[in-house]
């Protein structure tokens, strides 16, 4: 997980911030969150050539998963 959220301060604040707007969103805790969105950013990051809005896709991705 650490290494997934692991970069720049800046993007890391992105999605730490995008954990806590999901979670407050979601009614769900951070701790019920942030494997969920570990997983998928791994897997996009993978993928992705420009990461700048990586934390939205992310985030719209979880909660299709939670069902919001």
């Amino acid at each position: 997980m650490v290494l997934v959220l692991s970069g720049g301060d800046t993007e890391m604040k992105i999605h730490l911030n995008s954990i806590e707007i999901l979670s407050k969103k979601l009614r769900r805790t951070t701790g019920e969150i942030t494997p969920i969105y570990t997983s998928i950013l791994y897997d996009l990051k993978k993928k992705a050539r420009v990461k700048t809005f990586l934390h939205i896709f992310v985030s719209k991705k979880v909660e299709e998963i939670i069902g919001y």
